[in-house]
């Protein structure tokens, strides 16, 4: 935590997956902390960031809807989901009560609440049904989710966008990529500044150092500057 915040970085998200079988959101499979290990954690993220006076957010994220084993069952708040019948696994985790991941869900952000600036909770689909019990089990924002994101939209735009431009070239050769640009002087009335892609990856400030270094000798400096396109 110390290190996200040399780094500068505004606020982290801490989850109750346990690390060393980490899966993403939308795959099964995934083992649990107990709750309380959960809350060290988060409750160690706000000591670090009070220590070194700053406001970090922090996240508290939940996979339990989905996870279908916990690492350990010491914890009196996770034993009501621990299906007992079913055993435990050959690496010695507890297997969770199928249906019951919505309440575990609610239950584990409850109980993150108190130690964390936001609550995400992890889930594969947009039920909305679902996000009703969950926003109504304590007021949790009275259904006003202020705030959903895509953490896929910039991987699925670029390969796509690649994906596209290819079959067109294959197609139509460099007309294909004439569209494109086109396409991108268009932007440009609406904000977009990757036109220039020189620009956009600081050209400009190396120019400047280097502008301060030389004095007047800046003949190069302006031809960069000039064919910048």
């Amino acid at each position: 935590m110390k290190a996200y915040i040399e780094a500068g970085v505004a606020g982290v998200h801490f989850e109750d997956q346990l690390a060393s079988e980490k899966k993403c959101g939308h795959m099964g499979g995934k083992v649990l902390i107990p709750s309380s290990a959960h809350l060290r954690n988060l409750n160690a993220a706000r000591l670090a960031a009070d220590i070194c006076g700053v406001p970090t957010v922090i996240v508290s994220r939940t996979d339990a809807e989905s996870a279908t084993l916990l690492t350990s069952d010491f914890d009196e708040r996770d034993q009501e989901f621990i299906d007992i019948p079913a055993g435990r696994t050959p690496e010695g985790f507890f297997r969770l009560k199928k249906g019951s991941g919505l309440k575990h869900c609610i239950k584990r952000s409850i109980g993150a609440a108190p130690f964390t600036d936001l609550l995400w909770w992890e889930t594969s689909t947009p039920n909305l049904e679902h996000a009703k019990e969950f926003a109504e089990a304590v007021e949790l924002g009275a259904m006003g989710y202020k705030f959903q994101f895509i953490t896929l939209a910039g991987f699925h735009s670029l390969n796509f966008g690649m994906f596209e431009l290819a079959r067109n070239y294959k197609d139509r050769g460099m007309a294909a990529y004439s569209e494109v640009q086109q396409e991108e002087f268009e932007a440009e009335k609406h904000g977009y500044t990757a036109v220039r892609h020189q620009r956009e990856v600081g050209t400009g400030y190396f120019d400047m150092v280097a502008m301060a270094v030389t004095g007047k000798e800046i003949e190069l400096i302006e031809f960069m500057i000039t064919n910048d396109a």
